[in-house]
């Protein structure tokens, strides 16, 4: 069973309560592998340049998901191969690895992480939410089904066609937990 602070820092999508988070906890566990792994991965998913907030887990989310629009273009493994590197670094994947069973579940919950929060982009982003030319809003439950059926094509579609679902296990767990536990009756629909 997680600790407390291991199940809300996994649910937590403000960066700035995440580090308070881990700062609270420093003390109690900052020596023990499942803390320094955390602190690690939060150190290279966030920073600031030129004053604005970077957060490279969504810079790698909207790069995976961006590949499905290239997967059948004649010439483009090699390119996509570079990119796959690139969002698993962007992820954490190999500083992960690093940590044995600690970084595995790590991974996992920055993953989840990850995806809850580009769930509450969606929630909040009007274009995302708008319908012929901006002229009307989607219910919340068309919303979900929308982002159910993305999740479809970034944990199905994408890793089949790269031939990565293996490689990828981890996202595919992850993102698919995250839909289940964000949109419960959708997650069926669209997974």
């Amino acid at each position: 069973m997680d600790a407390a602070w291991i199940s809300e820092y996994k649910r937590e999508i403000d960066r700035e309560r995440r580090r308070r988070i881990l700062e609270r906890e420093k003390e109690a566990h900052g020596g023990e592998p499942e803390y320094e792994i955390r602190k690690k991965i939060w150190e290279a998913r966030y920073d600031k340049k030129n004053g604005q907030n970077v957060d490279y887990g969504i810079r790698g989310w909207v790069n995976f998901q961006s590949m499905k629009r290239r997967i059948y273009m004649p010439g483009e493994s090699k390119r996509l191969r570079k990119e796959i590197e690139g969002v698993k670094k962007d992820w954490g994947f190999d500083l992960c690895r690093e940590y044995g069973e600690a970084g595995e579940k790590a991974l996992l919950d920055e993953l989840f992480n990850i995806a809850l929060f580009y769930f509450d982009i969606c929630e909040r982003d009007k274009t995302y939410n708008s319908v012929v030319l901006g002229l009307g809003h989607i219910s919340d439950e068309r919303r979900a089904v929308k982002i159910a059926k993305e999740v479809r094509e970034m944990t199905e579609v994408i890793p089949e066609e790269l031939n990565i679902s293996e490689e990828f296990g981890p996202f595919i767990r992850s993102v698919k937990e995250a839909l289940l536990y964000k949109y419960p009756a959708e997650s069926g629909e669209g997974i």
